[in-house]
């Protein structure tokens, strides 16, 4: 891939096929072809005039001498004079002024950053960093993506298994059972010479179709699936006729039970697959153009992931190629995210019309539940298969009989010159990053001290800041004044009196159960009451005592001595006689007859009666009887 300071400021592929004697130059998978198909059945016209170059190379000249060292972007030589070798031409042009990645030679790829000689160069490509950096969307993707950037935008690729704008969301998987699978609505149109499919897989099964599209008729169609254990992609383009073509990996087999990636790209007649990353033997392709050209997807009918569901009935069903007991995650088509139920129904990009026997998730089938493996090794679960073998950190000693600590180190682990050192089985190791790197490997780059934060994660952190401090705010606000209220009762709450019930009548001063309100009556912050004088009891000798009188001035004191506890009470009845729990007052007008009364039981009522004992006891009735 390469892209030019001086060009459009995009990236660009080239692809060159050397073959004995023929080279070939294409650019861009021939994007920028004519091409005429008809329904009719004439050939197709296909112009690569514009994207694709041809030659030959002249007699015993066929090989490349890679005995010399690989130059990009320039040549370096020191000037001298062709005559001299007797050259009839020399190689000439000026360096390349862009910035050049992902360098192939015979599926190998080329690591850039660390050349043996260089000049004038640099590793990354500071034109498109710069646009990467300064998004606000994009200057997170290292996380979890790849920015993808050109001279003038730039956007966030994902990883798979992630998803979202900045790709920090998990994807979440499915798992498909027998007879399973799910059936799409696009919204979005497909284009005709492109197909670009990435999805992840995990399965133990030898057979399965991961996923297709296809036109109304299943005539044309691309399908990616599972043959003997082997990744397969199959494509016919030609709707008269079948003129089917596949590429598959014949070096790797994908039914260990592990997540795979797989990716396809077909551009016209040509095609691309890549396992996990495609370099070596997970890489294949067919890049010739001949034939047809366009592939018609119906969105509506034609797309489908786990299967192809036929109908057999009303109600009955078959999935052909079944995808069972395997998982799919992460399915893209165009680089769009399609939904997996039942966990996502539907994207901006399509929907989920029709899923079958589908399961949230990608869990095991717990085949360690009724093993029991021998000291000192443990049971492994290898998702739907098992292993007695040492635990995480650990490898099997020479003999076969133990467990050793497994030295991480040797896989060299760190990157960016970071220092690993090797831990105990459970910490594993640990890298020591050199200045400027960070993460568990040192894989990630510090750009500076400083945080950067968009407006989004900004607005938030104000928004909560502002919500807590509300919420402080109403917390002291409230507490003031429930304080305020229990210091200062309003004056509904200035309880000055207490009414008691009882259900005898008349307690006296035996009833001592009642509740001093004594306090209750001082006023607050008020002056005290102006208490009367105590008026002494009336002298005995002299004349005759007036019982109204007496009577007066003892209820006057009473009233006015806040210290008189209320031993008597009075009540209000509505009626008198067997409802009321007082009983019948009619005694009352015992007193205004003319029968001889006894008083002499006031004498046992204690020296608080004296008086009245004195005044209606027997004393007082002979003195009555005398002056009548």
């Amino acid at each position: 891939d390469t892209i030019s300071s001086s060009g459009s400021g995009e990236w660009h592929r080239i692809d060159i096929f050397w073959d004995t004697e023929n080279i070939r130059l294409v650019v861009d998978y021939c994007k920028s072809a004519d091409i005429s198909e008809l329904e009719d059945g004439t050939p197709p016209e296909f112009d690569d005039s514009s994207c694709q170059a041809r030659g030959t190379i002249p007699p015993f000249n066929e090989y490349l001498n890679v005995n010399t060292p690989l130059q990009l972007g320039g040549r370096y030589v020191q000037e001298f004079d062709p005559t001299h070798y007797h050259w009839q031409a020399m190689p000439y042009g000026k360096g390349f002024d862009g910035c050049i990645r992902n360098l192939f030679h015979n599926s190998k790829l080329y690591d850039l950053a660390h050349p043996g000689l260089s000049r004038n160069s640099v590793s990354g490509c500071p034109q498109t960093d710069e646009v990467c950096n300064g998004q606000e969307s994009t200057f997170r993707c290292w996380e979890h993506g790849v920015c993808v950037g050109s001279l003038s935008e730039a956007r966030c690729q994902c990883l798979p298994g992630f998803t979202g704008p900045s790709c920090n969301t998990p994807t979440i998987p499915t798992t498909f059972k027998p007879q399973s699978y799910v059936k799409y609505a696009l919204s979005f149109e497909p284009d005709r010479f492109s197909t670009q499919m990435q999805l992840r897989f995990r399965t133990r099964e030898e057979h399965g179709e991961l996923f297709r599209v296809s036109d109304q008729h299943n005539r044309e169609y691309a399908i990616l699936e599972i043959k003997d254990s082997k990744l397969h992609f199959r494509y016919n383009l030609n709707s008269l006729r079948t003129e089917e073509k596949d590429i598959w990996l014949s070096a790797i087999t994908v039914d260990d039970g592990q997540w795979h990636t797989a990716k396809v790209s077909r551009y016209g007649s040509s095609a691309t697959l890549e396992l996990d990353g495609g370099e070596g033997r997970r890489y294949n392709e067919s890049f010739t153009f001949d034939g047809h050209q366009w592939l018609l997807v119906d969105k509506q009918e034609g797309v489908y992931a786990g299967g192809k569901a036929e109908y057999t009935g009303v109600r009955t069903f078959e999935v052909y190629a079944d995808y069972q007991k395997g998982c799919l995650d992460d399915i893209r088509l165009e680089g769009k995210h399609l939904p997996l139920p039942p966990a996502m129904n539907g994207t901006q990009w399509g929907q989920a019309t029709m899923a079958r026997n589908l399961e949230k998730n990608c869990p095991s089938n717990k085949p360690c539940a009724n093993v029991i493996c021998p000291d000192p090794f443990e049971c492994v679960d290898l998702w739907n298969e098992y292993e007695c073998t040492c635990g995480e950190g650990r490898i099997v000693s020479p003999d076969g009989k133990g467990c050793t600590d497994k030295n991480e180190c040797l896989d060299s682990p760190c990157r960016n010159g970071g220092v690993c050192i090797n831990q105990d089985p459970r910490l594993r190791y640990r890298c020591v990053c050199l200045d400027g790197f960070w993460g568990e490997n040192c894989e990630l780059v510090q750009e500076g001290q400083t945080l950067k934060l968009g407006v989004g994660a900004l607005a938030a952190i104000l928004v909560c800041l502002l919500t807590i401090l509300i919420l402080v705010l109403v917390f002291v606000v409230y507490n003031r004044r429930r304080e305020a209220h229990i210091k200062y009762p309003g004056p509904d709450d200035d309880v000055r009196e207490n009414i008691i019930n009882y259900d005898d009548e008349g307690g006296g001063e035996d009833d001592m159960t009642a509740f001093d309100i004594t306090p209750l009556q001082i006023p607050i912050g008020g002056p005290l009451p102006e208490m009367a004088p105590k008026l002494a009891y009336p002298p005995l000798m002299g004349q005759e005592p007036n019982v109204g009188i007496f009577i007066e001035e003892h209820k006057k004191r009473a009233d006015c001595d806040p210290n008189a506890p209320p031993f008597d009470d009075l009540r209000n009845y509505a009626y008198e006689g067997g409802g009321s729990t007082a009983g019948s007052l009619s005694s009352l007008a015992s007193g205004t007859d003319d029968e001889q009364q006894e008083y002499d039981y006031l004498g046992a009522w204690g020296p608080r009666f004296d008086k009245l004992a004195d005044m209606y006891g027997q004393d007082g009735e002979s003195e009555e009887e005398e002056e009548q």
